[in-house]
């Protein structure tokens, strides 16, 4: 029977136009509302952590309506039943008829290496999330340790680490060139609705104008993050809002979950965290203004700028004032907006106020947040300025800057400036 079946069928695809062995095309209308990918390189420090948020989007999906795709790539050391755990990409969505919570392995990776960090992997993942769900817009999640635009050869991390904590990192202009090549796997979107860091330090002007053009919106903060990261099961939802994602909600809701604890780091741990947080958004249409208006400042101030030293910066807000590596203190992150009111005239900070504001929506920070790099070995750090975003100041006077200010030039924000 199953072989008249067939010439049946092959007969009638003779006979009737129209027929096909492929899959009829989905229209832009029929796509899901949204698919977010999160890239948990957790291999390293964090891994407990990651294993917790990845229990938090189980949570949260339940409240996500059923037209989207959360997919998740979960490189950590070890399983919650201590077992060495092989890389792999989960998609976690919900049953049409019961609305139960599902978990898929798209793909297990053969072997637990290093290779979370290189943008091979990472361009893997993505093409293999975006191309099997296929979605009208897209969201990225980087989460792992972060150093901002710091170079990895002389920074404690960049983003991302693999393998433990003297595991290969990932430089920012790889990072860079992965996303780049994910969003020619987005279709017609070509670029991502919001790019989220989960990690520390990753909300620079630097940053910010480096990945500009793959995304409409960056949330990260631009000082350290709490161990636990983002509240998942909160999140999720603002996130997958439908036609937009509520990028702004997502952030409110990530602050007021901290600062409702918040009691300035008495009592706190990992599990109960009181010493607060930070956390902004970046619109990248206003980058463009923001620049424009940064430029004009600095070049006006050129000879002022070129003399600068740490010691005439000793009154601006700093998120790392206690970094130092093999003894020698190094700062890598000022609060933006203070720094160039210090440089600015009054009219000049009034106008540039007026960018910043275009550029960055929403931010918020409690009166202190917990940092590694002050009072000496981790403290609470005094929160005076906070403007949504840190900025680098190569210092031209200091030799100790000088390997940091020659990586600095090649940075898209340094060549725009052009003072350095």
């Amino acid at each position: 029977m199953k072989i008249v079946f067939l010439y049946l069928s092959l007969l009638m695809c003779l006979v009737l136009p129209g027929c096909s062995d492929s899959e009829p095309e989905i229209t832009e209308e029929e796509l899901p509302n949204r698919t977010i990918l999160v890239y948990l390189a957790a291999e390293n420090s964090l891994s407990s952590f990651a294993l917790d948020d990845y229990d938090e989007m189980l949570s949260g999906m339940e409240s996500v309506a059923n037209n989207n795709h959360l997919l998740v790539y979960v490189d950590v050391n070890k399983d919650k039943q201590g077992m060495t755990a092989l890389p792999k990409l989960i998609h976690i969505g919900k049953d049409q008829a019961t609305g139960a919570i599902q978990e898929t392995v798209v793909y297990e990776y053969p072997e637990q290496d290093d290779s979370s960090v290189t943008v091979e992997r990472m361009v893997d993942v993505f093409n293999r999330a975006f191309t099997a769900y296929p979605a009208k817009s897209y969201g990225l999640v980087l989460w792992s340790h972060g150093d901002g635009w710091l170079p990895v050869s002389q920074s404690l991390r960049s983003f991302g680490q693999d393998g433990g904590s003297s595991g290969p990192q990932m430089d920012i202009l790889d990072l860079e060139k992965a996303v780049s090549e994910g969003c020619q796997l987005l279709g017609a979107s070509s670029h991502f609705d919001f790019i989220y860091f989960d990690a520390c330090f990753m909300q620079g002007i630097e940053v910010a104008y480096q990945f500009r053009n793959y995304t409409d919106y960056l949330v990260a903060c631009p000082l350290e993050t709490p161990g636990p990261g983002s509240p998942y099961d909160l999140v999720l939802e603002p996130l997958f809002a439908d036609s937009r994602a509520d990028v702004v909600g997502m952030a409110e809701t990530y602050y007021d979950s901290y600062a409702a604890l918040y009691a300035g780091g008495v009592g706190g741990s990992n599990d109960h965290w009181t010493s607060g947080a930070a956390i902004s958004v970046v619109n990248t249409a206003g980058l463009t203004y923001l620049a424009e208006e940064t430029r004009s400042i600095y070049q006006n101030h050129a000879d002022e700028i070129y003399a600068l030293t740490e010691a005439d910066l000793a009154d601006v807000q700093v998120f790392d004032s206690d970094r130092r590596y093999g003894g020698v203190y190094k700062q890598a992150y000022y609060d933006f907006g203070d720094l160039v009111k210090h440089i600015a005239s009054d009219d000049e900070y009034s106008r540039w106020s007026l960018a910043l504001n275009e550029a960055v929506p929403y931010k918020a920070s409690t009166p202190t947040c917990y940092s590694v790099y002050y009072g000496g070995w981790g403290g609470n750090m005094p929160i005076l300025s906070f403007s949504g975003l840190s900025s680098y100041f190569p210092f031209q006077q200091d030799t100790k800057y000088a390997s940091w200010n020659t990586y600095y030039k090649g940075l898209a924000w340094a060549e725009y400036i052009g003072l350095w």
